[in-house]
């Protein structure tokens, strides 16, 4: 599967993903990941740059589902 799925205005963030290809490529997600460095125990951008979204999410117990979506809110714009 494609992490990147885009086509029709459409971009999707999936959780195969590394934070950093998602961070460098939209720049607005890093807010929502620094959102999240409290339920995660850490600083994700700081700590967690080369996992897998799905990692990152399973590791600190976040929920997968929510995390993903309000990446691609950030996204979306």
């Amino acid at each position: 599967m494609n992490p990147w799925t885009e086509g029709d205005d459409v971009k999707v963030i999936t959780k195969d993903r590394e934070v950093l290809d998602v961070v460098e490529k939209y720049p607005d997600t890093q807010l929502v990941f620094e959102q999240y460095d409290d339920q995660a125990g850490e600083c994700i951008c700081c700590n967690a740059l080369f996992r897998i979204i799905e990692e990152v999410a399973e590791r600190s117990s976040l929920d997968l589902k929510g995390f993903l979506e309000d990446i691609n809110k950030a996204v979306s714009g």
